[in-house]
């Protein structure tokens, strides 16, 4: 991609980088041939009118981790949910596209449109003792949710947490990060049981560290949703009782112990509460039973904080 103007390193792990930039129609090869001419193409033409962008680049990708990121890509294409980045581009390269000569490892590239706004990893105190704009976060993430969770495959996030929430300057939620979406009822692409699924531990619902795959559905992510409600009021991580914890004893936490509630710890309101309590219950069905139900009971707190 000659005309690609990389401008900084946004985050770097493994075989997977991911860039902010930009792109320059005046640094595309004179001898590229544009698109109104025989064999000409339309690739990188006109991309600088995108913008600043965000470049995903995954090299050498397992066929599982090709699964993920195509489906991904699949997904932002197909639901085009309105509080996801836009997705412009993205294709896996074998050959060099200007050159055509092979590429000495293959290369996953997609690119989104850039997001001016600051994760809540970023603003977490900016949340502290103020319920209200808890409410208001997490009808933003419930809202941005709801065309995954309603589409007819009832896609689920399950990796929801202050890195992948993005705010914008408005206060508008933007979701990002669907490299572990889930197809409630499908086959998956891991084995089942403990330990095999793709998590975040911190965030992870009981059935989704058991990789329960029959049991995971949006209700795993209210109770991602449940957890984030708890540490943003209390600041308090509600089974993470020591930051020496090791995986194993926070996971038997999440399935195992009841956090003492928010109203009791004298962070919230009961309905608050009551709420996130109900998130957080360890069986799915004991949860909030649709989307609509959750986002409902989330605007009945709107109005009892305003």
């Amino acid at each position: 991609m000659p005309s690609l103007v990389i401008e900084e390193v946004a985050a770097e792990s493994g075989q997977r980088v991911v860039y902010f930039g930009h792109f320059e129609d005046q640094l595309i090869p004179a001898d590229m041939l544009p698109p109104n001419e025989e064999g000409g193409s339309t690739f990188l033409r006109g991309w600088e009118d995108w913008g600043r962008v965000v470049i995903k680049v995954v090299e050498n990708a397992s066929p599982e981790a090709l699964t993920r990121l195509q489906a991904e890509t699949a997904i932002l294409a197909d639901v085009r949910p309105q509080n996801f980045p836009e997705l412009r581009f993205s294709n896996l390269f074998v050959d060099n596209p200007v050159s055509d000569e092979p590429l000495p490892s293959k290369l996953y590239v997609s690119i989104e449109a850039f997001v001016v706004s600051q994760t809540l990893g970023k603003a977490v105190a900016e949340y502290r003792a103020n319920p209200q704009a808890i409410v208001d976060l997490c009808l933003g993430i419930a809202n941005a949710l709801f065309p995954l969770w309603m589409h007819p495959k009832r896609f689920v996030h399950r990796d929801l947490k202050p890195e992948n929430i993005l705010i914008r300057p408005n206060g508008e939620v933007v979701v990002i990060d669907l490299g572990i979406v889930r197809e409630t009822g499908g086959t998956g692409i891991t084995k089942a049981g403990w330990g095999n699924a793709p998590l975040t531990l911190d965030f992870a619902a009981p059935e989704q560290i058991a990789n329960d795959k029959e049991a995971i559905s949006f209700k795993t992510d209210f109770f991602a949703i449940g957890v984030l409600m708890y540490l943003l009021a209390s600041g308090i991580h509600p089974f993470r009782t020591s930051r020496h914890m090791a995986e194993h004893e926070l996971a038997l936490a999440i399935e195992q112990n009841e956090p003492k509630s928010l109203h009791e710890i004298g962070v919230a309101s009961p309905e608050f509460s009551g709420l996130v309590e109900w998130l957080m219950k360890k069986t799915p069905y004991s949860r909030p039973r649709t989307p609509s139900m959750l986002i409902e009971k989330l605007e009945e707190l709107k109005r009892e904080t305003q």
